[in-house]
């Protein structure tokens, strides 16, 4: 085990009577369901550190942390990555300043440009060719923006992306760097990276300023744990602790701490093992892909990461979301999303050869049944048995399905800056009516929570159409009211 977690076992063992918080006094004889939590939970009491002040214990903890990503300084985050994004951003910008981003960021990025009044410079990501998902950020594009606009103070991208693309860290840092600004790296679902021999090599390796870690995603902590690491002398570290007090509770969880540090111990001890097991339980899954007729799981050459499996239904008759309920409702295999025309898994060194060996069986079989529907037949035998009420790939068809080949970002106008359209007055009126209005809302695809619209930019008809589309899928759109309708500025 860590060793915060095996010192709050020897508080739990010792005599030492709490009169402090928190309330359940670590009584563990109440009827209570959770009570067998209670025993290790506590606050910032004698010989166990303070998060906001480390330099004991927790300290120890942090930079165990760090002696395994090698960043230049490492801290422990208990309100997710969320809070590691608004700390890093606000630590090196100034209300009103200027930073550049790619727009398939993170709705925390949105969240604390709002907080600081930033000004939103976006670099376009392109989509993925044949597939409904945005691709790498193109160095040249962050050079030739930084050209263009001497005030950017930072620059702020996401790699891995959620569907698992990868962006050249090492290029956006030179680039950046030869302007004299940070690069903050969102790599919440890359903690798993550079850790051991055979993993890719992470953000922090190749040169990013501030790297941010979502532990839960893909190593195992439990939900809510982060990390932020943060090299070289472009960012001011106090003022980064500064609003790393901030954003994180003034009541950080030990349980939430333990883990992380648990984690940690467990991946310097048993990192080569993880990724063995990972990497195999990929080769796995793309060797048996190999033999699909219909569905498709693209390799390295689209989804860089290992832990990202995309199961494409691109050109067949089912829908992304149409996948996902058949996943989850007849194998019993639960997604971790679902888009228009994909559905995707993560795995991690953590899964067992029984999950995976299942996965390749259901796509496998699915893959026979919309071969079976485009002969024109469906035997029984070739479909596992279902209730009434799920899909049949047999007889259900989607009508219009989405064709990405033509697939472009949206780009809007900004007529207004996000603080000062999220502040304003407003109104929900129909979808239909609101073309050439200022949105006055976000409206996101959730997960990942991607922006479709930002406050402060001009409703198109492109962007009416694409909401429809994803309401038309059953995807989570959300910021759209019952009825279709759409908050703009009065």
């Amino acid at each position: 085990m860590g060793e915060l977690w095996d010192k709050l076992t020897e508080l739990s063992n010792s005599e030492m009577y709490p009169f402090h918080m928190p309330g359940h006094k670590r009584n563990t004889d109440s009827s209570m369901s959770t009570n067998f939590l209670f025993d290790h939970d506590i606050t910032e009491i004698d010989d166990f550190d303070n998060l906001h002040d480390a330099s004991g214990l927790l300290s120890t903890c942090q930079k165990r942390a760090n002696d395994l990503y090698k960043a230049g300084e490492t801290f422990f985050l208990i309100n997710g990555s969320t809070c590691g994004v608004l700390s890093a951003v606000s630590a090196v910008t100034k209300d009103g300043d200027a930073i550049l981003t790619a727009r398939n960021c993170h709705k925390s990025l949105y969240h604390v440009a709002y907080l600081r009044n930033l000004n939103l410079e976006y670099l376009y990501p392109q989509y993925v060719s044949g597939y409904d998902f945005c691709g790498s950020v193109n160095p040249k594009d962050i050079s030739e923006a930084l050209l263009d606009n001497a005030d950017i103070k930072a620059v702020f991208i996401t790699s891995p992306t959620y569907e698992g693309v990868y962006s050249d860290i090492r290029k956006i840092a030179d680039i950046a760097h030869s302007h004299g600004i940070p690069l903050i790296v969102d790599e919440a679902h890359g903690a798993h990276l550079d850790i051991a021999e055979g993993m890719p090599e992470g953000a922090i390796a190749q040169g990013a300023d501030i790297v941010i870690h979502s532990l839960h995603k893909t190593l195992p902590s439990v939900t809510q744990t982060a990390l932020l690491h943060v090299n070289g002398d472009l960012v001011d570290r106090d003022r980064l602790k500064r609003f790393l007090r901030i954003y994180q509770s003034s009541s950080p969880s030990y349980l939430m701490m333990a883990s992380i540090d648990d984690c940690i111990s467990y991946m310097t001890q048993h990192g080569d093992e993880y990724t063995k097991a990972l990497l195999t339980y990929h080769d796995q899954i793309l060797d048996a892909a190999k033999s699909l007729k219909h569905l498709e799981v693209p390799g390295y050459s689209v989804v860089n990461d290992p832990c990202k499996i995309v199961i494409s239904c691109q050109n067949t008759l089912i829908s992304g979301l149409q996948l996902y309920d058949l996943l989850r409702t007849r194998y019993g295999l639960q997604p971790e999303m679902a888009c228009k025309s994909y559905v995707l898994m993560i795995i991690t060194g953590m899964d067992t050869r029984k999950g995976i060996e299942r996965l390749i069986e259901a796509i496998e079989d699915i893959d026979a049944s919309i071969e079976a529907r485009a002969k024109g037949a469906c035997p029984k035998e070739s479909v596992k048995e279902t209730r009434v009420d799920e899909i049949d790939i047999c007889n259900k068809v989607v009508e219009n399905c989405y064709d990405t080949s033509d697939f472009k970002p949206l780009v809007l106008n900004k007529k207004m800056s996000l603080k000062e359209a999220w502040d304003s007055e407003h109104e929900y009126i129909q979808l239909d009516n609101s073309v050439g209005r200022i949105s006055g809302d976000f409206v996101n695809l959730y997960p990942p929570g991607i922006p479709l619209v930002v406050p402060g930019e001009e409703i198109t008809e492109s962007l009416i159409r694409s909401i429809k589309e994803n309401l038309a899928k059953g995807l989570n759109v959300q910021g759209i009211k019952q009825r279709s309708q759409i908050r703009v500025v009065v």
